[in-house]
């Protein structure tokens, strides 16, 4: 049987009970020393509380947790990381950029230049890096970004190149590195197979999702996917593959030939006949597909009509609905990952 802690109350009648035995004449005495040895026993019940729940991952406060990390996984939390990508100047030939030259977004997110360029014709491209770590660096393509101080010249206005600044996010959550401890439990070290890939994958910051696939390109290669859900573009770049595997290289032992590659997208578009037909009910719908499609999609897997048609009856508000694409289930292939495509409202 669990052990029952006793609560303050009940320990302090119990002792009470035990001081006085039943005497008159000791009860007022008995009831003193029994608050006191009472409020004492209670919180030494407490403290052995907290040392147990310090023994497992999943109750371990935050400095427990960080030093099981540190002696499970060799590292701790993951560090943010800054936004990264390119932009396009114009200006006069052979016109100088200086590296550490400051730039802005119009919402006030800065950016500065990572190395000195010169121009070589009227137009050139700038490496960017955000000042500060985090998904606000994050910057779509086409976006206008401002000189904080004109660069003799060189126009004023540059614009972020494709694909965009990408590669900006928070320094893990303790949850998440909570979860990667309590994983390190569940899955053990074999020394190179798909587990160990995809616990390497997801030790490198913004990595979300990860899928193996064995025999990639024939025997003794191995394809690695992977999305970063909390980017602009989930879709990895070259930029971001590249970066996985380094990290994988100094990890994984010397085995198979190793791929590092971004799923292949396989939009589902919707078609949809909704009761009651409404914006509120609409937004619930496309909500509710978008969560079907972050639990379910994984590379080379299936998403069900009949999952399709219990999401979108749990949606808010929605009382019947006619599903008219996609006709069935929906299969991707072995490099595919099913995303979701939008819906046309009938």
């Amino acid at each position: 049987m669990p052990f029952k802690t006793p609560s303050l109350p009940e320990e302090i009648s119990r002792l009470q009970s035990s001081l006085s035995g039943g005497s008159a004449l000791l009860r007022s005495d008995a009831e003193v020393l029994a608050r006191v040895l009472g409020g004492a026993s209670y919180g030494r019940y407490g403290h052995q509380k907290y040392i147990a729940a310090q023994i497992l991952p999943d109750t371990a406060d935050e400095e427990t947790l960080r030093k099981m990390a540190r002696a499970r996984l060799k590292r701790d939390r993951l560090a943010a990381q800054s936004a990264t990508g390119a932009a396009t100047v114009t200006g006069s030939v052979s016109a100088p950029i200086d590296a550490g030259t400051l730039l802005q977004r119009d919402d006030g997110v800065s950016f500065r230049v990572t190395a000195t360029v010169k121009l070589s014709g009227v137009s050139g491209s700038v490496k960017l890096e955000a000042l500060e770590a985090g998904p606000m660096g994050n910057t779509p393509p086409g976006t206008t970004l401002r000189f904080i101080s004109p660069v003799l010249g060189v126009n004023e206005r540059v614009t972020v190149e494709a694909p965009g600044l990408a590669g900006g996010v928070d320094q893990e959550s303790i949850e998440a590195l909570r979860a990667r401890v309590i994983r390190s439990y569940r899955v053990i070290p074999h020394g190179g197979n798909a587990s160990d890939y995809e616990t390497w994958a997801l030790e490198v910051p913004g990595v979300t999702r990860v899928w193996l696939v064995r025999h990639w390109m024939g025997p003794g290669t191995v394809g690695l996917f992977f999305m970063r859900d909390n980017d602009i573009d989930p879709i990895p770049s070259a930029e971001a593959c590249a970066v996985v595997r380094a990290y994988i290289e100094q990890e994984r032992p010397v085995t198979a030939e190793l791929y590092v590659l971004p799923p292949l997208e396989k939009p589902i578009q919707y078609e949809l006949k909704i009761v009651p037909d409404s914006s509120a009910v609409r937004r619930a719908v496309e909500a509710a597909l978008i969560d079907l499609h972050g639990r379910e999609s994984t590379l080379g897997g299936e998403i069900l009509l009949s999952h399709i048609r219990e999401a979108i009856s749990g949606a808010a508000g929605e009382r019947d609905h006619v599903v008219l694409s996609p006709p069935g289930d929906v299969t991707a292939t072995r490099n595919q990952l099913l995303t979701y495509g939008g819906v046309l409202w009938r």
